[in-house]
Parts: structure tokens; sequence; C-alpha cells
């Protein structure tokens, strides 16, 4: 306010009080006014940090409701826990099955003769190089079958490893891989090495060959040699055979190369512990477990009317004598509520089962907008139809044609169904060699037939080798050659694998691989390679890749997947795994309702809400648009009563400078007068009349 005052001396009036009533008279409206606003802008914000937190707290009670682990959870009991359990993965299968565990898996293990008396871990043992393969041994004859799908893995024995400490420290190091473990023991007189496969089962064997550097034979039990393990020389002796596991189930025999047994029960690993007594049986019984996705649906429908009540209270009509809610009238409050609703409106049309809408779940709209809930037919779809359930609301995608899988999607892929069309196979390079039918057998592999070099998938080998031995059939060769080509250090280091077979008389090599960038050749091989084996340095047919249009526009292609790059399907990836040329049907998209109203939330909540300035840079969702629209009036009031202020101060100094004029103007007036008084009163003959 202005400084300038008054002492109203001439005119004997309160000009101070005067002014201040009349600028009060105008300022002070205008200030409750002003100040009404910003308070009701500051309880407004205030408002919807309520309304954003019980739309936090709604979002956050349903999220486990758009996994598929959520409505797959089940629970397992066994009738013997110390011999069966299992473990329940996603989509596990219900029911009871009856079991008899015959024999569990066991690893192969081998340990080093008793004669070799070994009295120091430190002392050398011979150098050389060990090869170890993995296969299976005959019941009948004790003959060894590699299995070519396995690496051969070489162990070399000089200097630097000489010893059995320093030979175990080599095949546990983790860099290198092995795939067997090893250790030592004392059993009170010697040292013995023992070598355990790392992996159960029968095909799991152990096969060890010395290529000995002691000057004798290789396979003399001398130096490197004592660590022999053959089907024709078993220096090392077995103390656990390589086993399968055997069960029944139900009457049905099963076998499995680890305790740990998949692919029997859908979703179910059986843990094997123990063997079972002959005529007795372990139950096992698996239940669907239907608690999670209850209490998370029923904690969506609690966490929805909370919000609701909320947005109720704060928009609530003023009735007689009493006030309505901050937000009442707010057209902000109420899009938000349609959204909401509109999401509970929607028809899921284009997806299989009972489930729908929410309404199929038993949820009913109150006349306030809250949710009801029917207990007993939510019970009852969840006991009946749970799939439907989990495909209402989590994503999925499908395909009408059994050989082509959706594989996945990304955030441009709308949902819908798209037809698909195949005009290509994907296919993979192969490389047949020439007939080597006329072959006498028993053959042998020797220094001229037993060398090569491959480049497969676009990766080179090192120098390939077959073993030196006769070899009883076309299918043996094969088994060698695969096993050989996938022991490649650099294609075991790629992931490059081959199959080799007997194709009418001719070795054919296939890549594992499809598509343009699957290729077979060989460029190198010995001298009597072609005559005796079929090949010679030479590249075979290339694959190529599958080809086709996703919702009538052409896919990418990569192999066996399609991968659609435009329109609605766009991020859509399919995996053609065969099947005829052209249209094959649909493949169907669908947003589960989970991610249907997090996509609303997402544009409503305003993560950054607790920032008390607002973040009116930026507006992010609806709520943060209004927040900062809030923020925005305050500081505009705030201008407006500074402005007010200033008009207010400038009135004053008028109003005083008016007063004061005409205080002068009164004292003067007052001054003329006495003086006209006095000279009248000085006038000769002039009497006072009292």
């Amino acid at each position: 306010m202005s400084s300038i005052t008054s002492t109203g001396m001439g005119s004997g009036l309160d000009i101070n009080g005067i002014v201040t009533a009349m600028v009060n008279a105008e300022k002070d409206p205008a200030t409750a006014k002003i100040m009404k606003a910003s308070a009701d802008a500051t309880a407004q914000i205030s408002a919807y940090g309520m309304l954003n937190s019980e739309l936090s707290e709604f979002k956050s009670s349903y999220s486990d409701l758009g996994y598929n682990s959520t409505f797959s959870a089940a629970n397992a009991s066994t009738s013997d826990d110390e011999i069966l359990d299992a473990t329940l993965g996603i989509g596990a299968a219900t029911g009871t099955w009856e079991f008899e565990v015959k024999q569990r898996a066991q690893a192969h293990t081998l340990i080093t003769s008793a004669a070799d008396n070994i009295e120091d871990v430190n002392e050398p043992i011979g150098t050389g190089v060990i090869s170890f393969r993995f296969g299976s041994y005959s019941d009948v004859d004790g003959s060894f079958s590699v299995d070519p799908n396995k690496p051969v893995e070489s162990l070399t024995i000089d200097s630097s490893n000489n010893s059995l400490t320093l030979m175990r420290d080599t095949i546990n190091d983790k860099e290198n891989n092995y795939s067997v473990s090893a250790s030592i023991i004392n059993d009170g007189t010697n040292y013995r090495l023992v070598l355990t496969s790392k992996e159960t089962g029968e095909t799991s064997a152990i096969e060890m060959t010395v290529a000995d550097e002691d000057g004798g034979l290789v396979d003399d039990g001398v130096g490197l040699s004592r660590f022999t393990y053959s089907e024709t020389n078993k220096s090392l002796q077995q103390t656990a055979a390589a086993q399968d596991a055997l069960i029944d189930m139900n009457g049905i025999d099963i076998s499995s190369s680890s305790n740990e047994v998949t692919n029997v029960i859908e979703g179910v690993t059986l843990n094997l512990y123990g063997e079972t007594e002959v005529g007795k049986k372990v139950t096992l019984r698996i239940n669907q477990d239907t608690t999670k996705v209850q209490e998370q649906i029923e904690a969506f429908v609690e966490n929805y009317n909370s919000t609701i009540s909320k947005m109720n209270e704060l928009t609530a009509a003023g009735g007689t004598g009493s006030d309505g809610g901050i937000l009442n009238g707010d057209s902000t409050v109420r899009s938000i509520r349609e959204q909401m609703r509109s999401v509970l409106n929607t028809q899921v049309s284009h997806i299989e089962g009972s489930v729908r809408s929410f309404s199929d779940l038993g949820m009913l709209t109150e006349r306030d907008g809250t949710l009801t809930l029917d207990a007993a037919k939510f019970a009852e779809v969840l006991k009946s139809d749970m799939p439907s359930v989990a495909e209402f609301f989590t994503a999925s995608g499908g395909s009408t044609d059994p050989q082509i899988s959706f594989d996945s999607n990304n955030s441009l892929t709308k949902p819908g169904s798209y037809p698909v069309e195949v005009t290509q196979l994907a296919t993979q390079g192969t490389l047949t060699g020439a007939d080597i039918s006329g072959l006498t057998f028993p053959f042998t592999i020797n220094d001229d037939n037993d060398s090569f070099t491959m480049r497969v998938d676009g990766y080179l080998s090192g120098d390939i080798n077959l073993r030196q031995k006769s070899y009883a059939s076309i299918e043996d060769l094969a088994t060698e050659m695969q096993s050989q080509i996938n022991s490649d250090s650099n294609f075991v280091e790629n992931k490059i694998k081959v199959s080799v077979v007997n194709d009418l008389g001719s070795l054919t090599v296939n890549s594992n691989r499809y598509g343009e960038r699957s290729t077979v050749a060989f460029t190198q091989v010995d001298s009597d390679f072609l005559s005796d084996l079929g090949f010679d340095v030479s590249g075979g047919v290339n694959g190529i890749n599958a080809a086709g249009t996703i919702d009538g526009k052409p896919a990418y292609a990569d192999g066996q997947y399609l991968l659609s790059e435009e329109g609605d399907s766009t991020g859509m990836k399919l995996l053609i795994e065969g099947g005829a040329l052209g249209p094959r049907g649909e493949v169907t998209y669908a947003e589960g309702l989970t991610k249907i109203m997090n996509n609303v939330l997402d544009g409503i909540i305003d993560l950054n809400i607790s920032d008390s300035i607002g973040d009116v840079e930026s507006s992010d969702g609806m709520i943060d648009s209004k927040v900062d629209s809030l923020y925005k009036k305050i500081w505009s009031e705030e201008d407006k009563l500074e402005t007010l202020n200033y008009r207010m101060d400038k009135l004053e100094a008028r109003l005083f400078k008016s007063f004061n004029a005409m205080d002068m103007a009164v004292s003067n007036l007052n001054s003329t007068r006495e003086y006209l008084k006095s000279t009248l009163d000085a006038l000769p003959g002039y009497t006072r009349d009292n």
C-alpha cells in the first residue's frame, strides 16, 4: 500500500480511514475471488493426487493376470516323496497317476585299476592324447555305438599336466568344458582316478582311447594307456554302468536318460529319488490351483470399486445445505470413468471359449458404477473353463493350420485375424555323394581316406579325421562321419550341426539349419575319399527361405520364419514347419483384457504426480495434463493478485492526493473565514450580535 497519509487537520475529517475504506471496498472482493480460485485449484490438485494413487493401486492389483503362468498354477502331491515327486510348469496337466520306479538313471563311472600302483598323485602318468566319445555299450557283445550328436573330446597330457592331480584339474577346469568330471580317491594303498559322465543315461557311456607317447604299443597298459576304456580294451574298471531310468506309469513302460523325466505328463517334470519295492506303486495327484486367479480377479473388483467410489466422492453433487465434491462437474474425471467403463464393456469375439466378456465371469455393474461379482458363477467358470479365463486376460496368438505356429509379436501388432499364404517352404542345405553301395564290408578307413575339411552354414572347419578302423556298414560310416563333423571345435563354438544318412547307397550330409544361409561343402578331401566315401571337393544344394504373405502383404523370410513388416499385422512372426503351398488359413492375435486396461490406465496415470510444481513443460496422460493446467491456473491467479495490489496502490495514491487537496482548500477557506471575521470585528460602529 501507498505510504501517503493525511492528518485531516484542515477539514477535520479522518481521511486515512476514508481512503482505506474506499480502497478495501474495491480490493477485498477481488482478492477473495482470486484467493478462492487459487485455493480451489490447490484442492483439486490434491484430489487428483488421491485419484492418481487409487488408479495406480488398481493397476498393480491385477498385474499377474497378464501372465499365462498365473492361470496354469497347480499343486502336486505324492504318496511317497522319497521315491518320486513332481515339478509343475506352465500348462501342467491335472489328474492322478500310478508309478512304479523300476530303475533310476545312472551316470557311467570308471576308475583306474588298483594294479596301477599309483602311490604319489604328483608322479608322472605318461604323455599323449586321450579321446573321449560318448554312446552306449551293447549288453550282448559289449560293442560300442557312438552317439553322433555328441562331439568327440580330446585331452592332451604333456609336461604341463603330467600327473594324476594335474590331469584331474585339467578335466575339471570349467573353461575346458569336458563332459566328464574327475576326482581322486585313496583305497588305502594307492591313489585312483575316478571319471564320471556328467550326463546320466544309457547313451552317455564313456569310451576312452589313447594315443600314447611312451614308446610302446598304444594299448600296452603302460603309461597313458592305463586310461583306456573301449569295447576291446578295458584298462579302467567300471564301477557304475550307464543306464536309463525305467518306470511304469499306469501300465505303460517308459525309459528316460535322466532322473528328471519330462514329456511324459504335459507341463510336468517327474523327479526320481528312489526305486519302488516290487509290487508297490507311488500315486501322484495333480490338481488345478485356482487360488491365485481367484485372488487376482477379486482384487481387480475390489480395487476397481475403490477407485470408482473415490471418483464418486470427489464429484458428488452438493445438496441443500451441503457442499459438493471438489471435482464436481469435472470433465476429466467423467472421461476417466467412461474409459474404464468401456473396457468392462469390451466383447472379445475372436477367441474361443465361454469367457468373452467380464459379465461371463459373473461381474455386473451397479448404478453407482461399482462392480458386483456373482460368486457362484465365478467359481463355476474357474472350475470348468480356466483356459478360456486365461485367454480372456492374456495376449494370445494362434493359427488354424497345425503346421503354422504363432511365434511372437511386437508393440506394432494390432489385434485381429490375418490370412496366411505360403508360396515356398524352407529347405536345408544338403550334399549327396556318389553311390558307394558297391563297397565291401567290413570296410577299413586308413591314411588315404580318413581326412577332410568342410564349410557348413558359412563356417570353415579344421581338419576332420575319421577313426581308422573297420566299419560294418554304410550306416556305421554315416554315424562316424556325423560324429566327427559335429565334434569340430569351430562348428561346436558356432552351434553348427549336420546329420549324415545312408540315402540308397550314397552318403548325404544335411545342415541342421533352414534357409538361404544353410550350406554344405567339402573344401578338402583325402586322395581316396571320393572313390571310397563318394565325396570330392564340391558344394551341395543350398537351402532356401520360406516365402509367403501375411494379411495379403509380402512377409520378410528368414529360414522357416515369416515376419510381417507392414499393415496391422506388423511385427507378427510365424514358424512355417511344412504343409502345402497356397492359402493356409488364418493367424489370430488377441490382446488380453489385462493389456487393454493397462493401455487405458497408462494414458491416465501421472507418474510424476508427487512433483510439487508439476511438470508443466510436458504433459503425459490425462491427469498429468489436468494437474499441469491447475498449476498454471494458480500461477495465473498469483499474477492477478500482484496486478490487483499494484492497481490498488495507485488508486490509494490518487485518493490521498484528492483528499489532501480538499483538506488544504478547506484549511484555506477556514483561514479566510477567520481573517474576514477579525476584520469585521475591528470595523468602527460594528457591534457583535451575540
